[in-house]
């Protein structure tokens, strides 16, 4: 569809609005724009336009809550993936440089100390499980972090765990404390990667489409506002209006 026809499109639902007392239902924008070949993204962007118009929208909660899933869907999962023959060895060393983990019976008297609150049980757990830590960072090894980092991270988190009361601590609690820990660390990585390559395609996108919407063979530049531009690029008006803070092209 044509930028113009588009418009248009947009300023006749406006007025349909106007005469309803600034109001219209879900049923009344998919009929309005079945032939416009939008998708469920774009359309969601031209519902944001009317609200900004002061346009109240039957359903606008239910659209937000759907499209969060949708967006939060596409978000990379964590995966670990197999040691490089460096990060093997930087493994094996750190192992060796740590104390032996303790038998069985040791570590359960441990766990009764730290279940009695006393501080020997904790430190002792601390040391007795930093091998395992390391080891279940090794297992969750990632791009996102390098295995040093990511071993830190492990230690982080079973020191964290122990400060926690537990009464029923034991060998399964803390190790699965330990890995839940990791997992939060990586997704939140994973998360931050994702939403800063985003980042740099909607600059690129950006600057891409402005260059094509504000020029035409007969040298006119026709204006578009940012409310408009977040329809037609599919993205949000903050969005937009930060990129273009970062491109320098706000004024």
């Amino acid at each position: 569809m044509e930028v113009a026809e588009f418009q248009e499109l947009l300023n006749n639902i406006c007025k349909i609005a106007q005469e309803n007392g600034k109001k219209l239902t879900q049923e009344q924008l998919r009929s309005f724009f079945s032939g416009a070949g939008l998708d469920s993204s774009q359309m969601t962007k031209v519902l944001q336009y009317l609200q900004i118009k002061g346009i109240s929208i039957e359903g606008m909660e239910q659209i937000r809550e759907e499209k969060a899933e949708e967006e939060k869907s596409r978000e990379p999962e964590v995966s670990g993936i197999p040691l490089t023959p460096q990060e093997q060895e930087y493994l094996q060393e750190y192992l060796s440089g740590l104390e032996a983990s303790g038998t069985a019976r040791e570590r359960e008297q441990l766990f009764r100390e730290y279940r009695e609150g006393l501080e020997s049980g904790k430190q002792g757990l601390a040391r007795s499980f930093m091998r395992d830590a390391a080891q279940l960072a090794a297992g969750m090894n990632c791009e996102e972090l390098p295995l040093a980092d990511l071993i830190q991270e492990a230690n982080i988190c079973l020191l964290m765990a122990l400060e926690t009361e537990n009464r029923q601590a034991d060998e399964a609690w803390l190790l699965g404390e330990i890995q839940k820990g990791l997992r939060q660390v990586l997704q939140e990585n994973s998360r931050r990667k994702f939403e800063d390559d985003c980042l740099v395609a909607k600059v690129e996108n950006l600057e891409s489409a402005v260059r094509e919407l504000t020029e035409d063979e007969d040298g006119e530049e026709p204006q578009f506002s940012v409310e408009e531009l977040a329809i037609i690029l599919d993205m949000d008006v903050e969005e937009i209006r930060g990129v273009l803070r970062l491109t320098g092209d706000d004024k």
